[in-house]
């Protein structure tokens, strides 16, 4: 033991702990093969038995590179001289799963695939060459997941989904690319990514395939879709989706409004559109409307003009539970969700392909949603759905 232990202390390695780590995961590798070998042959390694098989050890393999957490060593795997598959060590494997999972967990939180080689080199040793094409091969895994994923059965009602776009910086530079994400809530209160599709600047073509593809997937019935004031989306929901009630996000028709009047005048005017904002009833927001249309038309007709194009879906949300008004009278909840998004993908600078830029975005979002908190006031969900599947006017055409 003591000339082992001069022979560890002498190595290259700065890290006895680590090189002792190493070592002993390769001595454990190599008993562990022998005795799946010794299972599969239903012999030791050195005892004869009289049995018909013609499976016989042929030594071992040329020294294979294994890395894992704690670096990288070479195995030289028992084999047999007929084919066979380890269901320990993989034919090619070279790393182990942990280690691909945070290599993947690493790109996901911000580290540039440029950057993996020097990061990596320290924990694996330069001998593990760890390049940019291993990693673009590794986060193949993201694109098997997402098609899977985009085919999965949906529940049949929704009580409430947003949809909107976001815009990555991926592709040519001279294109502009769009994310259609929609999100709903389940009947037990928890937010839901439905659909995360490219599609071409948020058109009306773009946004009805979206919302067929929920309804080929298994959604039929809806309560309340909430979204901005994109006319290709509204257009082809209404065609896809005909009895839902509708709502525009007040935040957003806000500023909307004050853009179309001079500075000085925004103050007064936000005030009177807050008051409409935080009204307790769908009686007293209309009076309160009326009002603003009363007092801002002669002078700003242009802000009259955006409140009343948005009119008819601005207070569709008084026909919910007042629990619930927080969240469904804007696409907020959709866009902290998009936060995070932007965090990573800027942290990413322009993402080469439109296609890596679903699969990054939709692996934020899917991890991101572990976290994510219910609806308040969740158990009133199921209650409200009960009463939807008894109203024709939320049954999909």
């Amino acid at each position: 033991m003591s000339e082992y232990l001069k022979e560890i202390r002498q190595s290259s390695s700065n890290d006895i702990l680590e090189e002792l780590a190493l070592e002993g995961f390769k001595e454990k590798l190599i008993e562990v093969l022998e005795s799946e070998m010794d299972e599969y042959l239903g012999r030791k390694k050195y005892e004869r038995v009289q049995s018909e098989s013609k499976s016989y050890r042929n030594g071992y393999s040329k020294p294979r590179r294994i890395s894992i957490g704690s670096g990288t060593t070479y195995i030289s795997a028992p084999r047999l001289r007929e084919p066979f598959e380890s269901e320990i060590l993989r034919k090619y494997q070279s790393r182990s799963d942990q280690l691909t999972e945070m290599i993947l967990d690493m790109y996901l939180h911000g580290l540039s695939t440029g950057d993996f080689s020097k990061f990596l080199d320290k924990i694996l040793g330069e001998e593990a060459s760890l390049s940019s094409t291993t990693i673009t091969r590794l986060k193949e895994s993201w694109r098997e997941e997402y098609e899977e994923w985009k085919q999965r059965p949906l529940e049949e009602s929704y009580l409430y989904i947003w949809a909107d776009g976001v815009y990555p910086k991926a592709g040519p530079s001279d294109e502009k690319m769009a994310l259609l994400v929609v999100i709903g809530i389940k009947s037990n209160g928890e937010k839901d990514i439905l659909s995360l599709e490219e599609g071409y600047r948020e058109s009306y073509e773009s946004w009805k395939e979206t919302f067929q593809n929920l309804k080929v997937r298994g959604v039929e019935t809806i309560g309340l879709l909430i979204a901005d004031g994109i006319k290709g989306l509204w257009k082809s929901f209404s065609e896809v989706y005909p009895k839902p009630k509708q709502q525009r996000c007040w935040v957003h028709k806000m500023l909307n409004i004050l853009d179309k009047v001079p500075q000085h005048a925004q103050p007064e005017m936000k005030d009177d559109l807050r008051e409409i904002y935080y009204s307790r009833s769908k009686a007293k927001s209309e009076e309160l409307i009326k009002l603003f249309k009363e007092k801002y038309r002669s002078k700003y007709p242009k802000a009259v003009e955006s409140l009343q194009e948005a009119e008819d879906r601005l207070l569709n949300y008084f026909s919910f539970p007042k629990g619930h008004w927080k969240s469904i009278k804007t696409t907020n909840p959709i866009e902290s969700i998009f936060a995070t998004v932007k965090l990573r993908t800027n942290a990413a600078r322009r993402i080469k392909t439109r296609q890596s830029a679903v699969y990054l975005i939709f692996k934020v979002l899917t991890e991101s949603q572990k976290r994510w908190r219910r609806i308040n006031n969740w158990k009133l969900v199921k209650v409200e759905l009960k009463k939807l599947s008894n109203n024709t006017y939320v049954t999909a055409a």
